[in-house]
């Protein structure tokens, strides 16, 4: 297990509302990408295309990874501050590690989450998946591969968040195992929307640098890290996720919040409503410059919805229909 153009979606988007023409600056989106544009909390889907084929999605696997491992964390009690070891046989699924880990290594969960969220390191995803499935066969007894039960957790988060044409295969995203692992615009928004909802996850996303520490030997090294998302911080953007495969592609989930809003209701009481878009962009050759572009895109379609009174006109411009 481990060893075609872009089909815009006219008729579906003239049903949604959705407005398909992506310019912004005289710049028009890449032909062949799926994306999805949804409200965070309402989960109201602005501008989608293409948004249930299946494809190679890449590193965006890795959100799926870091949140099973939290997950994990937070139900066993164990936290994110116990070490893990980089386990021999990573390296035989994935080659080197892009920041420079080394079979016995030893590095905490949390900072394998950042190396794994912001860096992208395949080493970091599959000593996660080692130590998290690990304890998953010791916890319930049973015999077999660690990798095999991670990716069993990876796929229920992935079934439990509503993702009906998802399979991972491996927790770094990579295409090198059989059968391949797959997935579409509408489910990775939804595994990015349950990541922000957890205000740890946004704390690993929305951090341009960071160093971490390294066990080696008896030596404590420290190794800084890069974040690997270009948009970080330009029009409030907190995250998520980045990923570039042969297959795959160019690949985006970006995250951006606006302060909240209040609205006075006729007893005097006040409703706080929060603002927050999530993009999606899989297989672009310019993934950055295209999700700024729809997140301004969302935005302005979000805002007319909100100033019309949020009407939802049709069940299947919400993203459970998708």
């Amino acid at each position: 297990m481990f060893s075609p153009s872009m089909a815009w979606l006219s008729s579906r988007a003239l049903i949604l509302g959705i407005c398909i023409s992506f310019v912004t600056g005289g710049t028009a989106l890449q032909a062949q990408s799926a994306v999805l544009v949804v409200d965070a909390f309402n989960k109201k889907v602005h501008v989608a295309a293409d948004a249930q084929s299946k494809r190679p999605v890449g590193g965006l696997a890795k959100i799926a990874t870091a949140m099973v491992t939290l997950d994990w964390a937070e139900a066993s009690k164990v936290g994110v501050g116990v070490l893990a070891t980089v386990p021999a046989y990573a390296f035989q699924m994935t080659g080197a590690s892009s920041i420079g880990l080394q079979p016995g290594d030893q590095v905490t969960l949390r900072d394998l989450i950042y190396a794994t969220m912001m860096g992208s390191d395949d080493i970091a995803a599959i000593t996660l998946g080692d130590f998290v499935g690990k304890d998953h066969l010791s916890r319930l007894v049973r015999a077999g591969h660690p990798m095999e039960e991670f990716v069993k957790q990876m796929n229920q988060l992935a079934k439990r968040e509503g993702a009906r044409a998802t399979r991972f295969t491996n927790p770094h995203g990579l295409e090198n195992s059989r059968p391949m692992p797959y997935s579409c615009a509408a489910d990775i928004a939804r595994l990015a929307i349950y990541a922000v909802s957890r205000p740890a996850m946004r704390f690993y996303t929305n951090q341009a640098s960071r160093s971490i520490t390294i066990y080696r030997g008896g030596q404590q090294l420290s190794m800084a890290l890069s974040n690997t998302n270009q948009l970080l911080g330009v029009d409030r953007i907190d995250g998520i996720k980045t990923g570039n495969t042969p297959r795959s592609g160019g690949c985006v989930v970006i995250s951006a919040e606006k302060p909240p809003t209040v609205q006075v209701q006729a007893d005097n009481t006040s409703l706080i409503y929060r603002h927050r878009m999530v993009v999606v962009v899989i297989g672009s050759a310019s993934p950055f410059e295209e999700a700024r572009t729809l997140l301004h895109q969302g935005w302005a379609a979000y805002d007319r919805w909100l100033a019309a009174g949020r009407p939802i006109t049709d069940k299947r411009q919400m993203l459970d229909q998708f």
